[in-house]
């Protein structure tokens, strides 16, 4: 019997002056859109985005597109995305040249006070 995976779920939050976007199962093109969507929203405030990826199960190019798009005007954006499956396509992707990955979330709440 194949698992079936987890139903893909966008929650954001507020912690230490920071909007924090936590992603839950798996990242590709059918929810790509509704992820750049809420960045968007966020982008046009000061505050800095955390995305949370510790959740995700899997990300496609068009989810990496989808966070890459959504760059705050003013405040910074940061992933949190621990050691996986997931952390070994955006290290393939080198996606950490553009944005800077933290393995939890406490150490990217860290960085951004």
């Amino acid at each position: 019997m194949i698992a079936e995976p987890e139903p893909f779920s966008i929650t954001r939050s507020e912690r230490d002056a920071c909007e924090v976007v936590a992603l839950v199962g798996e990242l590709d093109m059918e929810h790509a859109r509704s992820v750049a969507e809420t960045l968007e929203r966020l982008a046009n405030g000061a505050r800095a985005i955390v995305v949370d990826l510790s959740d995700l199960s899997f990300i496609d190019s068009s989810g990496i597109h989808a966070i890459l798009q959504s760059r705050p005007r003013q405040g910074e954006i940061v992933l949190v995305c621990p050691p996986g499956n997931v952390k070994r396509v955006l290290d393939v992707t080198k996606i950490d040249r553009v944005l800077p990955i933290y393995d939890t979330l406490d150490g990217a709440l860290a960085a951004l006070r």
